[in-house]
């Protein structure tokens, strides 16, 4: 009851906080207001008074009034204006006045619109003051009179013009400004409304909560004696419950009266568990007795292979719950022509399937084979695979690949199908199985190898002894044969032991190849951390005290050193460069782009040059260089030294260098190509940022007319976020779609003619009969083929150019017809 109290005194309390600050908010926000706006309304006073004074003195001034100065009375204020205004336009504060608050578009938008009419006004003065002052001279003749006249009217006239634009920019600033105070002012009205609400609300509340506050807890007392007697009943249904899961029947239900019952929750969940455990268990137990059943069939020693392989999908097909299944056996008796043949089946279409054989790649059966991974299918084309029995055939639900994989070596593909779905246990079940298939696969073949071999042994053995029984007959020809034969026997097994511990080598070199090449830094073109990378496992591979990479500069015939890992220290080193002219058999022999297998390097006629300088400096006793190219030319070496011993260099060696040698080229032209990229990028970046800031509108698009890029002027002008979104899209998918149609004529016309048109000036006409004038220049773009591919455009929107023209030929076609009344009436 009392943390209930206190929970309600703090929320009270809370409440009451949030709505004196809602208040003090509101008030706050209200003088702020007031201050923001208060100086663009004083400004606005201040340039209207400078704007008329600065006219009238104009006036004063043309009338000959000689107290007006001007550059003082006349452009003066006119120039305080436009200093005002800038400063609004910048954000800046000027003369004590804060004018930061002006942030939205189109406040910048009418401040820039009435600077650039007061810079107008303040030239025009300029001009027509000047003109005022040149006619002040006596003109000689009675035609330079009149043109002077004729000057100053229509100066005059243009004056009259800009100033009343420049009043009427300064009162639409004004009125924005105006009504931009309103709408603030309005909004807070509104706020402080609310805020008063929210008093007259939490008044009520208080009211409210003391009068339930009674109810409440006679309410309670009725609730205790309620709960008391449920509390019976719930003692009693968990001790069903419990004695239920206790005897393992998880589907028991708990049903408690009282929702709010943790105790119900948590028994609740500790059986969901069970059943989850319980569950889990007998998939487990699933999968381990069809792991030792599987194995107890591969450990049985079957009179062929074929009733091995029919055994293992008999097998496999009934414990999964299958209904039909394969395995396909890679067959590899002809190293040209391999091949997956279905060797064991199990409730396949006989006529459709005994006899099939399939190309790796070809089909599902090929495609698993090829990449070594897993395919499961719910949806089953229905010319793939039909489940058949005595009353028909049926396509089935779910189909199930699996590879024999092990060691990364693949033996063949088991393929399961059912009327049903496998769950991921029984998929993780039959990918362990597999596993297993083909380990027992793989020894197999090893065992039937070991056949033939023990029994050409034989054979080999039977002719010995038909040879032994022939040579009887001359015991010394006997005994030199056998010595013969001894020492073939033991010149063969140390072929054998060779040939064995070279493919030893050969596998170790071809997993460090692999592991090389799956290094993220060799994959991103990293090009320093790739030549540490190699150097460092080149030495470790091949344990030789140096590994180095070297770089060939064929314009200067010399080679850097790139890299150079020296094992004992555990360090790296570059920078050291060989001449050509100091060492010139030495670059003979590495331009003939051939291996330099040295196993005395100081005797090797390619690299006994460096005996003296070179080698004995550092103990070098062997050298192996393996040359690395790229676009067909060489670019560089791979460099292998022993130190303090010399060492026999083998073919396995020479290969693993090879191989390291085309890493290092692929690391070469990975780093190459980022560089270019990142070089393309940034000059991509340079020229959109150039065509961004073209006062004109810029598009370009290819042959078919799509837009292949904009500005950002263009983009503006298209309705769009960004230049990006423009690029595929058509004419026909922007605002202008109904003159797409000749839009695109024209530049077909241009691109068919290899003609540049140049500003242009077109007029449209919208929907709403409004007219609007374009300046458009197109520009044919061609390829280094001289091919056309695309057209450049660029327009600008002249309309108010055009309309201030007509206008001003107007004013001119009525100053002319007055002119005409005047001397008619003159005469």
């Amino acid at each position: 009851m009392r943390n209930r109290a206190l929970k309600l005194t703090i929320g009270l309390a809370s409440v009451g906080l949030v709505i004196i600050l809602f208040t003090v908010f509101v008030q706050r926000g209200i003088l702020k207001t007031y201050n923001q706006n208060l100086p663009y309304i004083t400004l606005f006073q201040k340039m209207n008074n400078d704007a008329i004074s600065s006219r009238i003195a104009f006036e004063k001034l043309l009338s000959g009034d000689p107290g007006v100065n001007f550059d003082v009375d006349v452009q003066g204020p006119l120039k305080a204006n436009q200093v005002a205004l800038q400063a609004m336009y910048n954000n800046a504060p000027t003369e004590g006045r804060d004018y930061t608050g002006l942030q939205d578009d189109e406040s910048r938008m009418l401040t820039k619109q009435a600077i650039f009419d007061v810079e107008k006004v303040v030239d025009v003065a300029g001009t027509r003051w000047k003109a005022n002052v040149e006619s002040i001279v006596p003109a000689t003749d009675s035609t330079a009179a009149m043109g002077g006249s004729k000057a100053g009217d229509a100066l005059a006239l243009q004056f009259d013009l800009t100033f009343d634009q420049s009043v009427a920019s300064l009162q639409t600033l004004q009125d924005h400004i105006e009504n931009r105070l309103s709408n603030e002012s309005s909004w807070m009205d509104i706020l402080s409304w609310v805020s008063i609400g929210l008093l007259t609300l939490a008044f009520a509340g208080i009211c409210y909560w003391l009068f339930t506050l009674q109810q409440n807890s006679s309410q309670m007392a009725r609730e205790h004696d309620a709960r008391l007697s449920q509390q019976g009943k719930t003692v009693k249904s968990l001790s069903s419950f419990i004695e239920a899961i206790s005897a393992g029947n998880y589907a028991a239900d708990l049903e408690l009266q009282d929702d709010g019952n943790n105790l119900g929750t948590t028994l609740l969940s500790m059986r969901d568990k069970l059943k989850i455990d319980a569950d889990d268990d007998r998939k487990r137990n699933w999968s381990t007795s069809g792991l030792a059943q599987i194995g107890e069939i591969l450990r049985v020693n079957s009179t062929s292979t074929t009733e091995l392989y029919d055994n293992i999908i008999k097998f496999v097909v009934k414990y999964t719950r299958s209904n039909q299944g394969g395995l396909f056996i890679l067959s590899e008796e002809n190293e040209g022509d391999k091949f997956l043949e279905l060797t064991a089946c199990y409730a396949f279409e006989r006529k459709k399937y005994l006899t099939r054989k399939i190309v790796p790649g070809e089909g599902l059966v090929g495609q698993c084979f090829l990449e070594g991974e897993k395919i499961y299918l719910l949806e089953v084309p229905e010319e793939y695979v039909t489940i058949t029995s005595g009353l028909g055939g049926s396509p089935p639900n779910a189909l199930l690949l699996v590879p024999l994989k092990v060691n990364d070596r693949i033996f063949g593909v088991l393929e399961l199908a059912t009327f049903e779905k496998y769950a991921p246990h029984e998929v993780e079940l039959v990918e362990k199985l597999t596993e297993s298939i083909a380990s027992t696969i793989s020894a197999v073949r090893i065992s039937e190898s070991t056949r033939i071999l023990l029994e050409k042994t034989q054979q080999q053995a039977e002719e010995m002894r038909a040879q032994e029984e022939e040579m009887r007959q001359n015991m010394e020809e006997l005994e030199a044969t056998q010595e013969e034969m001894r020492r073939k026997e033991k010149h063969i097994q140390n072929m054998l032991d060779g040939e064995q511990k070279r493919n030893d080598i050969s596998n170790k070199n071809r997993q460090m190849i692999m592991e090389l090449t799956k290094t993220k830094v060799i994959q991103e073109g990293k090009w320093e951390e790739s030549l540490e990378k190699i150097t460092t496992a080149v030495a470790r591979q091949l344990n030789v005290s140096r590994c180095s990479i070297w770089e060939y500069d064929r314009s200067e015939n010399k080679i850097t050193c790139a890299k150079l890992y020296t094992k004992n220290k555990d360090k790296f080193e570059s920078g050291q460069v060989l001449l050509g002219r100091d060492y010139p058999a030495y670059m003979e022999a590495l331009t003939s782009e051939e291996t330099i297998l040295a196993n005395d390097a100081h005797t090797h006629p390619g690299t006994r040059e460096f005996s003296t300088n070179y080698f004995q400096v550092h103990s070098i006793q062997s050298l192996l260089d393996v040359p690395f190219f790229n676009e067909g030319k060489i670019t560089g070496i791979v460099c292998c030294e022993q130190t303090h011993e010399q060492k026999e260099w083998s073919d396995e060696d020479v290969e693993f260098l090879k191989s390291c040698a085309d890493l290092i080229t692929v690391a070469y032209n990975t780093a190459k190509i980022n560089a270019m990229l990142d070089k393309l990028s940034d000059d991509q970046e340079t020229m959109q940022t150039i065509i961004d800031n073209i006062p004109r509108a810029v598009f370009w698009k290819d042959r078919d007319l799509k837009f292949l890029g904009c500005n950002k002027l263009f983009a503006q002008g298209a309705g769009i976020k960004s230049p990006n979104d423009l690029i595929g899209k058509r004419d026909h998918d922007m605002p202008w779609k109904e003159h797409a149609d000749a839009y695109g004529e024209d530049d077909k016309a241009v691109m068919s003619s290899r003609k540049a048109r140049l500003n242009l000036e077109e007029r449209n006409v919208n929907s709403e009969g409004v007219e609007s004038w374009v300046m458009t220049s197109k520009v044919p773009v061609l390829n280094k083929h001289d091919e056309v591919v695309a057209v450049l455009g660029m327009f600008e929107d002249i309309t108010e150019r055009k309309r201030k023209e007509a206008h001003m030929e107007a004013t001119h076609r009525e100053l002319e017809e007055l002119r005409k009344l005047v001397g008619k009436r003159t005469n």
